[in-house]
């Protein structure tokens, strides 16, 4: 049997090895092809957001250079209008998230906001100035952080410098420079600015001191005249951030003067708006978590990075925010997304594998221990023909030479030549019982009976027998007046097993009695044979109703048998309704069988 196990063993790991293999490879083919779709999706998340940048962008580039005061001129039919600057509107109206304000720093250093007029115009009432107050003080407060300064040079001074410019614009990273050329960028734009607007933009600087009554201009220089039409110089947008904020600015260059507009915004709420509101993005479904910083410290996390398995991408965004750095990470819930269903067929493969094989050994097993108990079987049923005939033909040999005199003794053996054939008549039957069971040709006859009767049947026609063996028959019964529907034949042939298996196992007893009780109880009716022989081992009690099993090892045993009694007894319990249950008395053995209460 344990060569069976071994065989059964090689031929599992034979199958199971290249089938591991086999899933493990595709399991990394798809951990792979998984990472390159998420890769695939984290750049189309760049691209999208840089794209959304740059959209955002090109609004502010197209917005003209006086729209950074509290008033300007728009032209209209038949000439211009004075109006008041849409990004002087309060509260601040943006469709970006986390938008504290614009401003413009003048030559001289000086910070102006469009929510707040400046110059002339300061002590013109306005509502809500107290806002806006918070708003300019909050906008210096930022641009204090990011060291943000107009340092007033002159047109001329930043053509010399140019080099130095783009050093500190793009840094020195050449690789960096190359992306950066090859990404969408604004061109430096010019725009033609009218007496009136020009006028309007300087009433709000330090170079206009007042108006006269007859409204000439009068400046600290009144050489500085302005001219019909003025042309400004606007430069693309650049920015400038830290952890908290991001500031958009660009150089405007008037008169060779060099303006600096833009814009702040806080990082966090910024970000929020473009990844969650406008991209859609959802960490626990896409299965990716975002985080935007610099190489030195991470800014805002979008997701979780506890249970990431690698950076998918890392990669600073497009200019102006080239300072910024996104990079992608792969969760545990997008891996396991893509891999669950291999996961899942593995272990069904693996299941059916085993189960399959763990069948098969017990079916293969079971078939040889049926074999091997079929042979001991065949051994025993020779056994058991061998020595009553054996004995028959002796006494019968000893009979016809008459060869014995004494005729007490021919009698008894003729009573013993009767005993042995009574002997082979029972184990012929019980063969032939056995075999009629196993293909179901039993002939159930049920009748209504009382147990009594077949109680008193059976201690009749068996009691000699048991006598013959050396044994008692007691016989005890409770008060019965019940009808059963029972197969009397099929109740003697149990009672008949039962009696010969306590006969054989307890013939080395120093007790040889045999007892057998009828008892009713409330809604039980049973029959208890009960003997004082040893008993059988607990270990081996689950197995003594298979069939062609017999207790002990077939090379030491000294008790006689074939091994289909009690499988018989089993068999003859189902068909007709009945129960059989076995214990060890201490000493002997307890066998009871339960009758039926119902009418079948």
């Amino acid at each position: 049997m344990n060569r069976l196990k071994l065989i059964f063993i090689f031929l599992f790991l034979v199958i199971a090895i290249p089938v591991a293999i086999l899933l493990v490879n595709s399991y990394q083919h798809f951990e792979t092809e998984s990472q390159y779709a998420y890769k695939e999706q984290a750049y189309f998340i760049l691209q999208m957001l840089n794209q959304r940048i740059y959209d955002d962008l090109a609004i502010e580039e197209q917005r003209s250079y006086s729209e950074y005061r509290f008033i300007r001129a728009v032209p209209i039919i038949g000439g211009e209008e004075v109006t008041i600057s849409k990004l002087a509107e309060m509260p601040i109206r943006s469709h970006y998230g986390g938008m504290i304000g614009y401003f413009q720093l003048d030559p001289d250093g000086g910070m102006h906001t469009p929510v707040l007029p400046d110059g002339i115009l300061e002590k013109i009432p306005v509502e809500d100035r107290a806002k806006r107050e918070i708003v300019r003080d909050s906008i210096q407060n930022v641009l204090k952080q990011l060291d943000l300064h107009n340092e007033g040079l002159q047109r001329t001074q930043v053509q010399a410098s140019t080099q130095d410019s783009l050093d500190r614009l793009y840094g020195k990273n050449l690789k960096l420079a190359v992306k950066l050329n090859d990404s969408k960028k604004f061109q430096r734009r010019y725009e033609q600015s009218s007496q009136t607007e020009s006028f309007l933009f300087d009433v709000e600087s330090a170079r206009i001191l007042r108006i006269s009554e007859n409204g000439r201009e009068e400046t600290e220089d009144d050489s500085l005249q302005v001219p019909n039409i003025l042309e400004v110089e606007i430069d693309p947008f650049q920015a400038t951030l830290n952890e908290n904020y991001i500031v958009y600015y660009r150089n405007v260059w008037r008169n060779n003067e060099q303006f600096i507009q833009g814009y702040a915004v806080r990082v966090r709420p910024y970000l929020e708006n473009l990844v969650i509101n406008e991209l859609q993005f959802n960490p626990a479904e896409q299965g990716i978590s975002l985080e935007f910083g610099t190489k030195q410290k991470p800014f805002v996390t979008f997701g979780s990075k506890a249970n990431s398995r690698g950076v998918l991408l890392e990669i600073p965004l497009q200019f102006p925010l080239n300072e910024m750095l996104l990079s992608v990470y792969l969760t545990d819930a997008g891996s396991s997304h893509s891999c669950f269903f291999l996961i899942l067929i593995g272990l069904v493969m693996f299941t059916v594998l085993a189960g399959g094989f763990i069948a098969v050994f017990r079916s293969t097993r079971s078939q040889l221990q049926l074999a091997n108990k079929r042979q001991d079987f065949v051994s025993a049923v020779s056994h058991e023909l061998k020595t009553p005939l054996t004995a028959i033909r002796m006494y019968a040999e000893l009979l016809q030479n008459s060869w014995v005199a004494n005729e007490t003794k021919r009698q008894k053996y003729y009573g013993l030549i009767v005993g042995e054939t009574e002997r082979l008549s029972r184990l012929i039957q019980n063969v032939l019982n056995l075999s009629k069971l196993e293909r179901g040709n039993w002939n159930v006859q049920f009748t209504r009976i009382n147990p009594k009767t077949i109680l008193d049947t059976f201690v009749s026609t068996y009691t000699q027998n048991v006598e013959k063996n050396g044994f008692d028959l007691t016989v005890t019964s409770d008060i019965c007046n019940m009808q059963l529907t029972l197969d009397k034949d099929a109740v003697m042939q149990v009672l008949m097993n039962v009696v010969d298996n306590s006969l054989k196992f307890a013939r080395n007893s120093a007790y040889k009695m045999i007892a057998l009780e009828l008892r009713v109880a409330e809604n039980d009716v049973y029959f208890v044979v009960r003997d004082y022989g040893p008993g059988i081992p607990p270990k081996e009690m689950e197995h003594v109703f298979d069939e062609f099993y017999r207790v002990g090892n077939e090379m030491t045993r000294t008790t006689s048998g074939t091994g289909i009694g009690l499988s018989m007894v089993k068999k003859l319990c189902d068909k007709t309704n009945m129960k059989v249950e076995i214990e060890n008395a201490n000493p002997g053995l307890r066998t009871k069988l339960h009758l039926p209460m119902l009418d079948i």
